[in-house]
């Protein structure tokens, strides 16, 4: 049989390829916010710094595509090769360890964003000194910014890193949840006739 006629790992292979290459390109934009804050405010905590949530969505993005774009199926109604099932078990951990971190990187930007809203950040006009914001409990310095910054920018970053960051973890776990739903077995049968009787074919997956 044909290499283009083999079936695929994933029963809905196109939509799992269309959210894969969002999450590429949601990864991507992650990663390019990632480096604008460092270079621009190297001095933020690491929870507010999301490259560790857009480069495991970029590599386990990447994964998925090679396994969906590459990996085949040998034969309808025959298990995985073992070395496709290693790589579908590698794209699954490596989505849910995306999703986890997409996540979190979310909240921490959402909750870093309301602490922000609450606080009382001094001085507020000037521009060539570092801002320093306080609320009931707390003290918060943003070393590398002056106040308008954080007002005007890092809020707008925090923003975007809250929705691309959610985006990201949505698209990782609605893939895994395909790997989940094409778990069931193709059950292939042939019609009953006076000569023979039925024969029902599994695929194990």
């Amino acid at each position: 049989v044909p290499r283009k006629y083999l079936p695929h790992v994933l029963r809905r292979h196109k939509l799992a390829k269309s959210l894969l290459a969002l999450q590429l390109l949601v990864g991507l934009a992650v990663c390019t916010l990632a480096a604008w804050l460092v270079l621009w405010a190297p001095n933020l905590s690491f929870r507010d710094l999301p490259y560790w949530s857009g480069i495991p969505a970029l590599l386990s993005a990447i994964i998925g595509l090679i396994l969906i774009c590459s990996c085949r199926k040998e034969y309808p109604g025959m298990p995985l090769a073992c070395y496709v099932f290693t790589f579908k078990v590698i794209s699954v951990i490596a989505s849910i360890g995306a999703a986890a971190a997409c996540f979190c990187a979310s909240v921490f930007a959402a909750v870093h964003l309301v602490w922000l809203y609450g606080m009382t950040c001094e001085p507020a006009n000037v521009l060539n000194a570092s801002c320093h914001c306080r609320s009931h409990s707390r003290v918060v310095s943003y070393v590398d910014l002056n106040c308008p910054e954080v007002w005007n920018i890092l809020s707008i970053l925090l923003i975007a890193s809250t929705a691309a960051n959610a985006i990201a973890g949505v698209l990782a776990s609605w893939y895994v949840y395909l790997h989940w739903s094409s778990r069931y077995s193709y059950l292939y049968s042939q019609v009953r006739t006076n000569d023979n009787r039925p024969i029902i074919i599994t695929n194990k997956m």
